[in-house]
């Protein structure tokens, strides 16, 4: 599983909730962590900058807690500072310098807590990483100096990219005893069109359509329960009716008192869309407990073509 894990913390309220869930986190895995606070000097008209002595003691300050919380937590865990002049880039490469297999920070931090995910070093972050990435919101219900992890919801679409989110999910619930709640929301459909005289105009039969949805949904969940291993499954068909697919899988986490969510970056949203404008990203906005976002598997054809597209840039 998760072996070695980066957090990523600035002096945010919201990353102090980050790092503290991330520690938890590796505890209960006895997983090694590296903790970072990336540096943003201003470049110079002959390229980066480099911090100055005042950058870097304020970043060892920040540090310094975090040193000294993972020794009183028994955890096998190193700091390092980093300075990039792309945030996001920097805790990236860190993360793949490392060897690390999980990144965790917080949605918000000096950017201001109005700002949420979008736009977001967070976003930049869940975009550019090719390993999975825990995102945590400030003013999450999970007790971060315990990070209890005791419910794993995975929402499920039945799409092959999704299909490596629902099996982190199950082997985080076998690993940690955890109970694993799998979950399927019914997309919207769009209401029927009433013409003259009462008549339908919708280009399908609304009714129909539904049903088949509820049914694929039903299988799609079945499918999903025979693939889980954990000790402990529960399941869920909902539909969104009028409401979007992320409502009502934020709603059931509040509900069902789930302490992590594991979710894919896109699914049937498309490949190309990655995170922005996908059922996750409106999942991270609103989540009440940590969201860990898994990528899919890329196709032997996608890798290829990743390395014809960075050969020729």
């Amino acid at each position: 599983m998760f072996r070695k894990i980066l957090i990523a913390v600035d002096e945010s309220s919201c990353s102090e909730r980050a790092g503290r869930v991330g520690l938890a986190f590796a505890k209960k895995l006895n997983a090694q962590v590296v903790v970072t606070h990336v540096m943003k000097a201003p470049p110079t008209y002959w390229g980066l900058a480099a911090p100055s002595d005042t950058m870097k003691r304020h970043a060892q300050e920040i540090l310094e807690p975090w040193a000294l919380l993972g020794q009183q937590m028994q955890l096998d865990l190193r700091t390092e500072p980093m300075h990039d002049d792309d945030i996001a880039e920097g805790i990236v490469y860190l993360a793949n310098r490392s060897h690390c297999d999980l990144i965790v920070m917080g949605t918000h931090g000096r950017e201001g807590l109005g700002r949420m995910l979008l736009g977001s070093v967070a976003e930049r972050v869940s975009r550019l990483a090719k390993m999975p990435v825990m995102l945590v919101r400030g003013d999450g219900q999970v007790e971060p100096s315990t990070g209890l992890f005791e419910r794993i919801l995975a929402p499920v679409d039945g799409s092959e990219a999704g299909r490596p989110a629902l099996e982190m999910a199950d082997q985080l619930a076998v690993q940690l005893g955890a109970e694993l709640q799998i979950l399927h929301v019914v997309p919207p459909l769009p209401a029927p069109v009433v013409g003259p005289y009462g008549s339908n105009m919708t280009a399908f039969n609304w009714e129909d359509t539904l049903r088949a949805m509820e049914e694929q949904g039903e299988a799609i969940v079945e499918n999903a329960h025979k693939l889980a291993k954990a000790p402990r499954v529960k399941t869920a068909l909902l539909k969104a009716q009028t409401r979007r697919e992320a409502d009502v899988i934020v709603d059931f986490a509040r509900d069902s008192r789930a302490d992590l969510i594991v979710m894919g970056t896109h699914g049937r949203t498309g490949l190309e869309r990655l995170l922005l404008g996908s059922v996750a990203e409106g999942v991270a906005h609103h989540a009440p407990v940590p969201l860990l976002l898994v990528r899919p598997v890329p196709a032997a054809s996608d890798e290829k073509q990743a390395e014809a597209e960075a050969a020729q840039a």
